[in-house]
């Protein structure tokens, strides 16, 4: 089915679009269990490095007690422990962002098949997610451009502005002046761009700023769009974490004398046992998994104005016809 481009369709492309039923909790699920596998690989990864730290610590003590003297020899050993643990946390963390980026990839190029192609439900490594791993190559580069540049323009810019005016009470406003400037220009930019993914999927091929043109005297519906999104993942996020972090409230509040007691025992066993608790527990792991549950949600929620505007490119190559994009 055509959609036309408007407003209202732009926020709530995510619920109005075609194609086999069951994408939603089958993508739910698939995000959950691809978060936790995430999760559980990172632990993983970065076990080893309290084994690795305790065994320095005690290295290092017994060294010291064994040879008071030898600052030398301890200090060699300090830095070959820092080291080999810094390496693992490099190694760790390289690890982590290529499997985040991957992550990624895969759910965008499941959601943009959906949004933009009314697809069913599918998880794939292939050409469409190495061409989505290229684009979040090219935003993270222009991010990091972004970043220094605007750094740059708003020292050059303040410092511009104490010196002409002759008055460096006025620095703190050039600052927020030119924050200001710099924040909407970088808006301006990521909305204009925003269907870089979604037009990549559709034509399965790099689409990155032909997606410029896709959104051509569409700004404002789009910011409009993201604008009201924004505000509905903000107030269903409070409502979230209010709801857990009160289950999880009233879970300690009933087992407080547990505590008390293995407090007053002295016994930490007992103490990770009060708190091991499946009272408490259970709205703890209950809540995370909402949590995350909800952030598959999000992500999917924000992919649909960028999808609708290249489903509904005027230029051709979308599924609505061009007349009915303005209609």
């Amino acid at each position: 089915m055509a959609t036309r481009f408007s407003f209202d369709n732009a926020f709530l492309h995510f619920a109005k679009t075609d194609g086999p039923r069951g994408f939603l909790w089958k993508y739910l699920l698939a995000y959950l269990f691809g978060a936790l596998c995430l999760m559980a690989i990172s632990y993983l990864l970065f076990r080893p490095l309290i084994n690795m730290a305790m065994s320095a610590i005690f290295e290092i003590i017994s060294a010291g007690m064994s040879e008071p003297e030898a600052d030398q020899m301890i200090e060699a050993l300090v830095a070959r422990r820092a080291t080999e643990i810094a390496g693992w946390i490099v190694m760790g963390n390289i690890s982590m962002l290529v499997l985040g980026v991957l992550f990624w990839a895969v759910f965008e190029a499941a959601v943009q098949r959906r949004l933009v192609r009314d697809e069913g439900f599918s998880l794939q490594i292939g050409a469409d997610e190495f061409r989505l791993m290229l684009i979040g190559l090219i935003w993270f580069g222009l991010a990091v451009t972004g970043q220094i540049v605007s750094i740059i323009f708003i020292l050059v810019s303040t410092a511009s502005l104490v010196y002409a005016l002759d008055n460096p009470a006025g620095g703190a406003i050039a600052v927020l002046g030119c924050l200001a400037l710099v924040s909407g220009i970088w808006i301006w930019i990521g909305v204009r761009l925003a269907p870089a993914s979604a037009m990549t999927i559709r034509d399965g091929k790099i689409a990155f700023f032909d997606a410029w043109h896709a959104t051509n005297g569409r700004f404002w519906p789009l910011f409009g769009a993201y604008v009201v999104l924004a505000i509905f993942i903000a107030v269903l996020s409070y409502f979230t974490f209010y709801v857990v972090g009160t289950s999880v409230a009233a879970a300690v509040m009933e087992n407080i004398a547990r505590f008390e007691r293995a407090v007053e025992a002295q016994n930490p066993f007992a103490l990770l046992s009060a708190i091991l608790h499946f009272d408490i527990l259970a709205p703890l792991i209950g809540g995370g998994v909402f949590w995350i549950l909800m952030q598959g949600f999000f992500f999917y929620v924000w992919a649909g104005p960028a999808a609708l505007a290249a489903k509904t490119d005027p230029r051709g190559g979308g599924v609505a016809q061009a007349p009915d994009v303005f209609a």
